[in-house]
């Protein structure tokens, strides 16, 4: 398997120095300009240079020593960002509709760890920042004093925007139909990291932070307690408006384990569900089928980040034992159609190990986020290169 692992790599850095690698500094009809060249999730329809897919590009531009091009993309971010008021899925002139969860925050910290520039960090984290502050306020605020999707508005001149549960990588749909009647546990997780880690690089560029933060996440690991069903061991997206909590087990209940907010006793609880979700290809988006206008983000499906957030998450708890075995074997399922078809691809079957989907739904190769995935797995479990 190392031989396999050595000649994966080998093809994902020529791809994502060649094929992958973009330079747009002018708009075209499709595109918006930036600043600096980026690699691109995909061929066919993923041309362009999208947020979310960015945090697990870098993790392979980083592991494989490209880290000016992992700060190029943190430049374009920014410059998105700066451009719009938030940071849109992509560049792309149709698709700036929605927003993804803020991932931003951890872009950085990531870059700042492999350069030490501190100059450079002093000069993108007020962005990143004011990011944080759009998504703790209207209109992300709900009754409960967590943060849900919502409709926005950009800036003048330009159409309404919609942020969109289904672009976190995780969940769609299966979870709820009306996104701004429910606080997901991933998003409020997300933010709840964000703001301890935005303090965090507050200290290391001011040698201080806003104590405005550490509160804050401290209130939303609060409030999230009422996404926590004690009964089962589990957190579930809360519907504010219908007072109850989504009868959807999804693997977003595990993204607390992510960003390291519970204790080791609730997180032992919480691992008890892992088997729902365990296939021999890795671990689905949820449990079950549950019938859901989108298929693909539920069983038997999954996809490179929904794998990274709950292996990483895992291995934080120590947890290892279930971590390798999960991990090892969608790492083993992806080499195995890697090697069948030539391709790395956005969705894959954790219950034939194939990359088999609904027929509503069209898998493409993607080598953006199942590439950093990959790496990033390699290297959160230990494998030998």
């Amino acid at each position: 398997m190392t031989e396999n692992y050595q000649s994966l790599l080998s093809e994902i850095q020529s791809r994502l120095r060649g094929e992958y690698y973009r330079e747009n500094n002018t708009d075209t009809g499709d595109l918006y300009g930036l600043p600096y060249s980026y690699v691109i999730s995909g061929l066919n329809n993923r041309q362009a240079f999208f947020y979310w897919d960015t945090f697990f590009i870098n993790q392979a531009l980083l592991h494989l020593k490209m880290v000016d091009e992992a700060r190029h993309h943190v430049e374009n971010l920014i410059y998105m960002f700066r451009k719009f008021g938030y940071i849109p899925t992509s560049n792309q002139k149709n698709a700036p509709l929605y927003t993804y969860p803020p991932l931003l925050p951890w872009i950085i910290r990531d870059v700042y760890r492999a350069t030490g520039d501190k100059e450079w960090l002093r000069r993108v984290l007020p962005d990143a920042l004011k990011e944080f502050n759009n998504w703790t306020t209207k209109p992300h605020t709900s009754p409960t004093g967590l943060y849900r999707y919502a409709l926005a508005q950009r800036p003048a001149g330009t159409a309404a925007q919609t942020d969109t549960p289904c672009n976190s990588g995780l969940l769609c749909s299966t979870r709820f139909l009306n996104c701004q009647d429910v606080n997901p546990v991933d998003l409020n997780a997300i933010l709840y990291r964000n703001a301890r880690m935005l303090y965090d690089l507050q200290i290391e560029c001011y040698g201080h932070g806003e104590e405005t933060l550490l509160n804050k996440s401290e209130q939303i690991k609060k409030f999230l307690e009422m996404c926590w069903d004690e009964k089962t061991g589990f957190y579930y997206d809360n519907d504010f408006v219908n007072k109850k909590l989504v009868n959807v087990k999804a693997l977003s209940g595990f993204m607390p384990l992510f960003v390291e907010m519970v204790d080791k006793s609730r997180a032992k609880k919480m691992l008890e569900h892992i088997k729902s979700f365990v296939g021999p290809g890795g671990i689905a988006f949820t449990d079950k089928d549950y019938g859901a206008e989108l298929p693909g983000l539920a069983y038997p499906l999954t996809t490179g980040p929904c794998i990274y957030f709950i292996i990483k998450g895992m291995c934080d708890y120590e947890f290892m034992e279930d971590a390798a075995d999960i991990g090892s074997n969608w790492l083993n399922m992806v080499l195995t159609v890697y090697r069948d078809t030539g391709e790395l691809w956005e969705w894959y079957n954790i219950k034939d190990k194939t990359v088999k989907t609904d027929k509503n739904l069209n898998n493409t190769p993607v080598w953006g986020w199942t590439a950093g995935t990959i790496i990033a797995l390699i290297d959160a479990l230990g494998l030998k290169l």
